[in-house]
């Protein structure tokens, strides 16, 4: 029994770490996008002023959206999601590392059952509390994101186990 839960919580906290993995990707990938959007605004205002007096309605487009960007831009959050999701990341990495050595220890047989599950519980504590964040860094369920993660969690499981995760 102790063995399925180590290798329950093995392949979930693989699953949680590519997750956030791919989810810190995501951000940050749009907030350089919005960034970069928001300086080809600022500087083709003053180098291409000729083209929006021809093109007004263009340049309102742009003036525009990048107004609303400035606006919501620290509503994402996204550079305390950034921090706190990068401070998480190698706590989870470890712990979920700690049940692979349980598996194998238990596998192994270096450990007893009894001796396995203390150790378990410990390592269960570990993670409970590194999971926990902030109200600002609650994270959805972003569905390319999650097959994604569960497409690395496979092939980690069936590169290092020879087995599916499922």
């Amino acid at each position: 029994m102790i063995r399925t839960k180590i290798w329950y919580n093995l392949v979930n906290l693989k699953f949680k770490c590519y997750y956030i993995s791919h989810m810190i990707d995501k951000i940050q990938k749009r907030n350089l996008y919005i960034n970069i959007f928001l300086a080809l605004a600022s500087l083709s205002s003053i180098a291409a002023w000729a083209i929006w007096k021809v093109f007004p309605e263009i340049w309102g487009v742009i003036i525009a959206a990048s107004n609303i960007l400035i606006a919501i831009k620290p509503l994402l959050g996204d550079d305390k999601k950034i921090k706190e999701l990068n401070e998480i990341l190698p706590s989870l990495e470890s712990i979920e590392i700690e049940y692979e050595k349980l598996f194998f220890n238990l596998d192994d047989k270096k450990i007893d059952e009894k001796e396995c599950a203390e150790i378990f519980f410990v390592v269960y504590e570990k993670q409970i509390k590194a999971l926990k964040t902030s109200a600002d860094v609650i994270l959805g369920l972003d569905k390319r994101i999650k097959e994604l993660a569960d497409s690395d969690t496979n092939r980690y499981i069936f590169n290092n186990y020879q087995t599916k995760s499922k």
